[in-house]
């Protein structure tokens, strides 16, 4: 069957941007096309007439017989390979000007310097607990200093927090006064060696252990660095696993700039996960069993984004946005209670649809249910859009929304499609004025992301913790028969929209009774916004919900059972970032003349 045709209004629209889209990639390769003639006849004019680069030292020179500077007498320049030009030129091979580019030692950031050094160290530690019965001094030695001291990295009690018949999940309480292993003291590699046999003691019949170190805060001090890191230990048992995630604060003597070593250690904070699982896994990958019976699996999505960038038209992607951020919706499609996949792709890819079937597998059925669209797909929906019971389709793609029905469990059918300059990401939906049909906030990230003339826009400039000059967030109301009214300004959700914005989430966090909003903002403060009766307030400030840290996505729960809503965001992340963040070298403030 083929896919469903948009109407009259709706094709001549596509056609416009088609032609404004085709005038600006016209443009855009005329542009490059003259910036390469131009590189070309600089690079000519500087050679003479026998094709050799013209030195300015060559040209002045008194005495013809001395070769000019950036000349040898056994290789010259215009025969020499990249890495020989660049060995005249500068004393440095090329090869190695590309390794000293992310080389910290050469760009002055000595807390990247020290994380680097130290978290060798700690690598041999974690090599060092793999086995924990031959933990010993002489393997400490080079990383604990004579004068090291720490008390027990073993709290005396966790707390248990949560137990079912699988995981138990416990927490340190913090130390009290009569928490008697805190008090242990333990000096020199001995007493390491010591409390480390005692933290691996839970580990003694694991048959498998994996460590890792995270360094997240660096503190230089003269000849004394402190640092705060995660330590995970994880071990296999005869019946499941075993993980321990601990905070340690440690304090390095750097004097020795290659192998710093360890003055002190203090435990700060852990928490301990038990699962018992005869598989010792949770959760197992099962898309290549799922999926790998459909052509598309292996053609399409085992390439990879890089392999499609590499043939890509549209040059947005090498300008604008070189990362690949298409998403992906469930629902029962059929009703037949299982849920379906509709996954969307970049542009010229075909997005699809996945039907799944009772053995666990998933047949691909875009072009038969007319949803195989070659837009340049963000984000979906599946929802009930119409009230009849089955699951309707929304597509957000640079360049509007893609409104289609569910017909009969059978194919869906293009209804509108809603227009928008805007980036737009990731869309989200509730019943926001309880009128008992769902309505729809779009995120955005850009704005105009096409241009005028269809040729790409350079991404705007930002304030990265407080942006607000991106695409405008859309609140799209429901107004049934599939006609959708943007009520934004109206609802008072213009407050604060423009954040570059990748996420949404509605919840009744304050049990009134209505449905508010959390947006998470990549290059902006994140918003809570309040639902009074169908108008919303940005509450994110007086609520202390006003994160800055590039959020991604979001999630609602009640994880204490309070009866309360509570919301986890996740954001960017890194250890780099984070122990950038205590530099006080990024803090200076040149004083006043």
């Amino acid at each position: 069957m083929s896919s469903p045709r948009p109407s009259e209004d709706i094709q001549q629209t596509a056609s416009c941007r088609v032609r404004r889209r085709f005038a600006g990639s016209l443009l855009l390769f005329i542009l490059i096309a003259l910036f390469i003639i131009w590189g070309v006849w600089w690079n000519s004019s500087k050679r003479d007439g026998n094709g050799k680069h013209i030195s300015s030292a060559s040209s002045t020179s008194p005495n013809t017989n001395v070769p000019s500077k950036g000349h040898s007498d056994k290789k010259d320049s215009d025969t020499a390979s990249g890495d020989e030009r660049s060995a005249i030129k500068t004393g440095v091979p090329f090869s190695e000007k590309l390794r000293n580019i992310d080389d910290p030692s050469q760009d002055g950031w000595d807390t990247e310097l020290f994380n680097k050094t130290a978290g060798a160290q700690l690598k041999r530690l974690g090599n060092i607990l793999k086995k924990p019965d031959a933990i010993a001094a002489k393997h400490i030695a080079a990383i604990a200093s004579d004068n090291f001291t720490c008390s027990s990295l073993t709290p005396g009690s966790l707390k248990k927090i949560f137990a079912d018949d699988v995981i138990e999940a416990s927490r340190w309480a913090k130390p009290h006064a009569n928490d008697r292993k805190l008090e242990q003291t333990f000096h020199g590699p001995e007493g390491l060696s010591r409390a480390l046999g005692e933290l691996m003691q839970p580990f003694a019949n694991a048959n498998y252990i994996r460590t890792k170190f995270k360094i997240f805060r660096v503190e230089p001090d003269a000849n004394e660095v402190t640092t705060q890191q995660y330590a995970e230990i994880a071990g296999q048992l005869d019946d499941g696993w075993l993980e321990q995630h601990t905070t340690w604060l440690a304090r390095w003597d750097n004097r020795n700039k290659n192998a710093p070593q360890l003055l002190s250690l203090k435990l700060e904070d852990v928490e301990q996960i038990r699962t018992r699982l005869p598989s010792g896994t949770l959760f197992s990958d099962c898309t290549k069993s799922a999926l790998e019976h459909n052509p598309c699996y292996t053609e399409q999505f085992l390439r990879g984004y890089m392999y499609w960038l590499s043939a890509s038209q549209q040059m947005r992607y090498l300008v604008t946005d070189n990362l690949g951020t298409p998403g992906l919706a469930l629902g029962d499609i059929n009703g037949d209670g299982l849920d379906d996949l509709y996954v969307c792709q970049e542009q010229g890819l075909p997005n699809r649809l996945f039907l799944q079937q009772q053995n666990g597998t998933a047949n691909e059925i875009s072009a038969a249910w007319g949803v195989d669209w070659l837009e340049d797909s963000r984000s979906a929906l599946l929802i009930d859009l119409d009230n009849d019971g089955d699951q309707d389709l929304l597509v957000a793609f640079h360049g509007g929304i893609i409104v289609a029905s569910n017909e009969n469990n059978q194919r869906f059918e293009l209804r509108t499609i809603i227009p928008s300059d805007e980036h737009l990401m990731s869309m989200a939906a509730a019943d926001y004025d309880n009128d008992g049909d769902l309505d729809i906030y779009a995120t955005a990230f850009l704005s105009q992301w096409r241009g005028k003339t269809a040729a790409p826009v350079p991404q705007q400039p930002r304030v990265y913790h407080d942006g607000n000059n991106g695409g405008q967030n859309l609140l799209l109301k429901n107004n049934g028969s599939w006609q959708f009214e943007d009520v934004t300004q109206q609802a008072g959700l213009d407050a604060n929209n423009k954040r570059f914005s990748f996420a949404a989430s509605w919840e009744d966090y304050d049990n009134d009774g209505d449905q508010d909003l959390y947006v998470a903002n990549d290059f902006g403060r994140d918003n809570l916004y309040r639902n009074d009766d169908g108008h919303f307030t940005d509450v994110s400030q007086e609520a202390g919900a006003e994160d800055a840290a590039s959020g991604m996505g979001i999630t609602w729960g009640d994880f204490d059972r309070d009866g309360w809503f509570d919301i986890h965001v996740s954001n960017m992340w890194s250890s780099a970032g984070a122990a950038s963040h205590f530099n006080r070298n990024l803090w200076k403030v040149p004083r006043a003349t």
